[in-house]
């Protein structure tokens, strides 16, 4: 009978330690499904949890790096813009100065020529001006000031009008991989700048723009020259950010193997471990009868 008594006990204290066991899994299990992650704590998968830090710095790193390239495209595309536009503006003071080369004009037409002229070099200086969230595309992205001097400034002299950096703004787009995403205002405007001054003042004396068609030729070569290495640098960004989209995508395959559970699989452990509790409960009502009886003798 004592012997029966102690199985009997042993039993029960088995019983007690599985639904103990039963109850965790099913916590665990519910937080499963409630947050779809695997790991609620580093100490459940040790290794898995340090994996998963890798791969979130990783992550975070290339979102960094691609943040960064937005931005440098935004630039680009600016700078191409205020370029196709300076290169028309270029293309018109070239037919105004081949038409007003013989020094033909009257002196009312010379006056209209002018004018247009000198509105024409305003314009290409606002462009040298352009600015991407209040930073100077041409003045190595500085915040200010400006860096060309406006037209109607006292003693403007196209020689001396940019005031910006030397050094174009370089951005990372990868560990020891850097792209120029702004070029030097004088290194693109000034021989524009130059001719269109030059052409202006030649007007303005009454005289006949003659070496000025030369010089804007050559002032538009380099316009035109400048915007094929922005367009280079623009797919050079666009290669790169492709690249970090698919390193970025295979990081959070990796981290979401590590990390997130199978919803479906998750709910399916999580009712057939309390399918189990209920079914354990059930045993350990009769068992629970059975260790009161041996106790009544």
């Amino acid at each position: 009978m004592i012997l029966g008594r102690v199985t009997q006990a042993t039993l029960w204290r088995q019983f007690t330690t599985s639904i103990g066991n039963l109850q965790r899994q099913i916590a665990d299990a519910q937080t499963q499904v409630s947050t779809q992650k695997k790991l609620q704590d580093a100490s459940d998968d040790p290794a898995g949890a340090a994996q998963a830090n890798r791969l979130t710095s990783q992550t975070r790193a290339l979102a960094a790096l691609s943040d960064g390239i937005g931005f440098g495209s935004a630039v680009l595309s600016s700078e191409d813009s205020a370029l196709e536009q300076t290169d028309s503006l270029l293309t018109r003071a070239s037919e105004i100065a081949s038409q007003t080369a013989s020094g033909l004009l009257t002196p009312a037409q010379r006056q209209q020529t002018a004018a247009e002229v000198t509105q024409i070099e305003s314009s290409v200086l606002t462009l040298a001006n352009t600015s991407v969230a209040g930073r100077y595309v041409f003045g190595g992205l500085a915040t200010g000031p400006q860096p060309f001097a406006n037209l109607d400034d006292p003693g403007f002299d196209p020689a001396t009008a940019y005031s910006g950096p030397s050094d174009p703004f370089t951005l990372p787009i990868a560990s020891g991989q850097t792209v120029a995403i702004t070029t030097p205002g004088d290194q693109v405007f000034s021989a524009a700048i130059t001719a269109l001054d030059q052409m202006r003042q030649t007007l303005a004396s009454g005289g006949a723009p003659t070496t000025s068609v030369d010089a804007l030729a050559n002032a538009a070569a380099g316009i035109r020259e400048e915007r094929a290495s922005v367009g280079g640098r623009v797919t050079r960004l666009q290669d790169r950010s492709n690249q970090i989209t698919s390193l970025t995508n295979g990081a959070q395959a990796m981290l979401s193997d590590i990390q997130d559970v199978d919803i479906t699989t998750a709910i399916s452990q999580f009712v057939q471990l309390q399918t189990t509790l209920q079914a354990t409960l059930a045993v350990g009502s009769k068992l629970q009868t059975s260790l009161l009886d041996y106790l009544q003798l």
